[in-house]
């Protein structure tokens, strides 16, 4: 694993926290594994989808791909929740007609 002109010295003195991190870097790196999953996924869920009965539940990429799904696109936090809420919401309102942002100022 020499690289961009390291040596084997300068290889053996990396900590485990950043070996790991190069390790994972390249695993899930465009030509990696998060790059082959998601691309298998989305793949097959659109064949799926374009062979399912009409009547039938759309898939999603985390119908396909299961647990690794958690793995590529971590679970929103609550704060990130929280935004994601209030976004949807003021795009909600402010599509109304005759929205004016003077009507939710103070005075």
């Amino acid at each position: 694993m020499i690289f961009n002109g390291h040596t084997p010295d300068t290889i053996a003195n990396l900590d485990e926290l950043t070996f790991g991190k190069i390790q994972t870097m390249y695993a899930d790196g465009m030509i990696g594994n998060n790059g082959v999953l998601s691309a298998l996924g989305v793949l097959t869920a659109g064949v799926f989808n374009y062979i399912r009965p009409s009547n039938s539940a759309a898939y999603k990429l985390e119908n396909i791909i299961g647990r690794a799904h958690d793995y590529i696109h971590p679970p929103l936090t609550e704060k990130e929740k929280k935004k994601q809420v209030n976004e949807s919401l003021f795009s909600y309102v402010s599509q109304a007609p005759g929205y004016s942002m003077e009507k939710f100022k103070n005075g």
